[in-house]
């Protein structure tokens, strides 16, 4: 069995998409997938389906989306994995079912291999977690929790696909990642970081100018929407790009009184958020 959560809600098995056609089953699957194998109380479960907005007879509303819930288990027989316990539900599966969980696995074995120095399994491991993602998390869930798991799955998805773009770089795949990162420019354009990344992979494929512009337009929307100028790390690459990165490692270092060997240690603006 499969759950999806990062995109449209959906279970599976074997390849085909098992029926929920009620909203609130798939809320409720939702909840539970979060916490796979977890008893999660009616109160729980009431408030991330329905928040603040509770129908008339909210007991009576939750057990009807469990019915249908186990109906559509039922399909393919896996109807006593919704298991109902005294005030409240559990979700029978393992976490490597839950496509979240088998995201957040791959990234913890990516953030090892990094640290060991296996960047091509670093690398491969990256990919993977990011290729369980369909969409925004949990799209057809409507509710406060719901936003707040959205929000907390978009940064964690931003702050991996970074981690791996650095791996690439240093991997030496410069061209292969500016398209990304153009793109999560265009989608995230006060992160500096992204813009950051995106400065140094353009330079190293020889695009100067074009490096120079993003900065210009980066600088442009953190001014115009924040009333801010860069940060550290957007004017470490932006120094780097204009050749004064050897003044800027100095700066650095003599600010953190520690000596880096150059040998052992990857430059200033390629640190790996993992």
């Amino acid at each position: 069995m499969n759950v999806r959560l990062l995109g449209l809600i959906e279970l599976s098995d074997g390849g085909r998409t098992l029926p929920l056609p009620s909203a609130r089953a798939r809320a409720l699957l939702a909840s539970l997938a979060w916490q796979p194998r977890t008893a999660v109380t009616d109160a729980v479960l009431l408030q991330r389906i329905w928040g603040d907005g509770l129908p008339d007879n909210p007991q009576d509303s939750l057990y009807t989306a469990a019915k249908r819930l186990r109906r559509g288990l039922e399909v393919a027989g896996y109807a006593h994995r919704l298991v109902r316990l005294r005030g409240g539900y559990l979700l029978d599966v393992d976490p490597a079912e839950v496509d979240v969980h088998r995201f957040r696995s791959q990234v913890v074995l990516a953030r090892d291999a990094v640290r060991r120095g296996f960047l091509c399994e670093a690398n491969e491991a990256f990919e993977l977690a990011l290729s369980g993602w369909s969409g925004t998390a949990l799209a057809d869930v409507d509710s406060a929790w719901a936003a707040r798991c959205r929000e907390t799955l978009g940064r964690e998805r931003l702050l991996v696909q970074l981690a791996a773009v650095e791996v690439k770089v240093r991997l030496g795949r410069h061209s292969e990642v500016v398209p990304e990162l153009s793109e999560l420019a265009a989608e995230h354009p006060l992160d500096e970081g992204v813009a950051a990344l995106l400065m140094l992979a353009l330079h190293s494929c020889g695009l100067r100018s074009a490096a120079l512009g993003v900065y210009a337009e980066a600088r442009r929307h953190l001014v115009g929407e924040l009333g801010v100028e860069p940060g550290d790390a957007l004017r470490r690459a932006h120094r780097e790009v204009l050749g004064e990165r050897g003044a800027a490692d100095r700066e650095e270092n003599e600010e953190e009184d520690v000596v880096v060997s150059v040998d052992v240690q990857p430059p200033g603006w390629l640190r790996l958020l993992v």
